[in-house]
């Protein structure tokens, strides 16, 4: 789990009537129920009004079901007591499923693929180096740092073509999903 805004995990209702309905996570203790007030509100009537309760707190996301009638289940398995979120979990409460995301549990790098596109990385800042006798004034360092290539318009293309890449590839996979888990 991250502390970064765009990092926090994320519920997605994945089946039922709220199909589509995403719900980020903050820091704390958040009321997921069919009541208003509750910080996820889900308008189902097998859900009970305080349903659950999701916490983020010292690097964890908790799952604890409050008493509702129906149940909380995680991952095929009935909640008792609380359970520990793990990013691509499915919590079922009455007649929807949903989805935990945490973006900020992935095991790679975020910026692992710009690294790949832009080369070795910078030299340590110090005096420019000196030009090489008839060499290209670009050789000598114009891809000095990889923030330097974003922020020109040809990074900014390569991430545009990046970002539209991944989020192909995330419907291909939620498709995929609900093909096969559906």
């Amino acid at each position: 789990m991250s502390d970064g805004r765009e990092l926090l995990p994320i519920l997605t209702v994945t089946s039922g009537s709220l199909r589509g309905a995403s719900f980020r996570l903050g820091p704390g203790l958040r009321r997921i129920g069919r009541e208003d007030g509750a910080d996820v509100l889900l308008d189902d009537p097998k859900v009970s009004r305080w349903h659950a309760t999701v916490e983020l707190a010292a690097g964890r996301v908790l799952l604890t079901d409050t008493g509702s009638t129906n149940g909380t289940w995680l991952n095929d398995e009935r909640l008792h007591g609380h359970g520990e979120l793990r990013d691509g979990d499915r919590i079922r409460l009455g007649n929807l499923e949903l989805r935990f995301f945490d973006p900020g549990a992935a095991a790679t790098d975020r910026l692992g693929t710009y690294r790949d596109m832009l080369g070795p990385p910078a030299p340590p800042p110090g005096p420019p180096a000196p030009a090489v006798a008839g060499a290209p004034a670009a050789a000598a360092g114009a891809l000095a740092a990889p923030t330097q290539l974003i922020g020109t318009p040809a990074g900014r293309s390569r991430r545009m073509l990046l970002m539209i890449s991944g989020c192909a590839v995330l419907a291909g996979g939620m498709a995929w999903a609900y093909l096969v888990l559906g």
